[in-house]
């Protein structure tokens, strides 16, 4: 196995990961939610992480799903270019072109999200006492993994179309 397929096979494996751990998460966030509407309307006791958590949970799992969507390049075109653009050639301009603009946008993004993550790491949130710079961690995470994403479908020249 060459180095490229085994580092293509190595994104694929982390795009894999990533929508595993949005699913767990989804699944996560129906069930603490649904908890916490019996807990508040049922039992008149909410939880105290009944906001925090599910938040905490919510942003981590879109933005993992945001890695397999990038993996897929199923969010930003929605499979339109072919309907809009009948050249080839054109389309393949307009992929390459994107994904180095979306590079070079998330790896801007992961940085900016790096800086904010440890300004607010050593504030805790309110009703679970974590640190605060937790919620904002997803941002680099993600983008730097986005960004991987992107590196692969430039190195491969994958086209969606």
């Amino acid at each position: 196995m060459s180095s490229s397929s085994h580092a293509h096979a190595l994104i694929h494996r982390l795009s894999q990961l990533c929508l595993a751990l949005a699913g767990l998460g989804a699944a996560l966030l129906a069930g603490l939610v649904a908890y916490s509407v019996f807990m508040r309307w049922v039992m008149g006791a909410p939880p105290h992480w009944a906001e925090e958590l599910p938040q905490l949970i919510l942003v981590w799992t879109a933005l993992l799903a945001a890695v397999a969507c990038t993996h897929k390049r199923s969010h930003l075109n929605a499979g339109l270019m072919p309907l809009l653009v009948t050249s080839a050639k054109v389309r393949r301009v307009i992929t390459r072109t994107t994904d180095l603009v979306l590079l070079v946008m998330l790896i801007i993004l992961a940085k900016a999200g790096w800086d904010l993550a440890w300004l607010t790491m050593s504030q805790t949130t309110t009703a679970l006492q974590l640190p605060a710079g937790l919620v904002y961690l997803s941002v680099p995470v993600s983008c730097m993994a986005m960004a991987l994403m992107q590196c692969d479908h430039l190195l491969t020249g994958e086209n969606p179309s």
